[in-house]
Parts: C-alpha cells; structure tokens; sequence
C-alpha cells in the first residue's frame, strides 16, 4: 500500500503543480506523476460535483421564488379588489349621509 497523504498535502500539491509544473514537483516532494495525474482529476471531479450540486440548489430557489412571487401577486390583486370594494362603499355611505 502507497503512502497516505492528507487532503491539504494534495491540495498544496496541486497548487504548486499549477506553478512549477508536475515533473518538478513530483521530484520536489516525492510524488509520482501518475498520483499528480489522479489527484488532479479527482479535484476536477470534486469540483464539476460541487458546481451541479450549487446550480441544482438555485435552480430550488428559484423556483421557491418563483412560487412566492405568484402567491404575493394573488394576495395583492385581492388586496386591490378589496380596496376598490371599500372605496366603493364609502363613496355609497357617503353619499346616502348627505341625502
């Protein structure tokens, strides 16, 4: 079994791979460039992961948006018409006062 090493370790490997590039950095810290190779694609995949998983997570809020804003435009249309109800009767009872 190969050597183990830790999810910053890979991360600072790669970091200093985009820098010096992966022969030198193979040597720099005694890590074959086959093992550079696997940890970058699984980075890669890590990250293509995270960025469907955060546009599924705004895809849900939109759509709760969406949803929400449906139901504020209902509320407000029935606000509206209740307004005009009561404008309408105080226009009535107004008038019927000064007969």
């Amino acid at each position: 079994m190969g050597k183990a090493y830790t999810p910053e370790f890979r991360k600072e490997a790669l970091k200093l791979m985009g820098e010096i590039g992966k022969g030198e950095t193979s040597k720099k810290l005694d890590v074959t460039e086959w093992t550079l190779n696997e940890w970058s694609k699984k980075a890669e995949e890590s990250k293509k992961e995270k960025e469907m998983s955060e546009a599924q997570s705004n895809r849900e809020k939109m759509s709760e948006m969406a949803k929400k804003i449906r139901e504020l435009e209902s509320e407000n249309a029935r606000i509206k018409m209740e307004n005009e109800f009561l404008e309408e009767a105080a226009r009535f009872f107004a008038v019927s006062r000064q007969k």
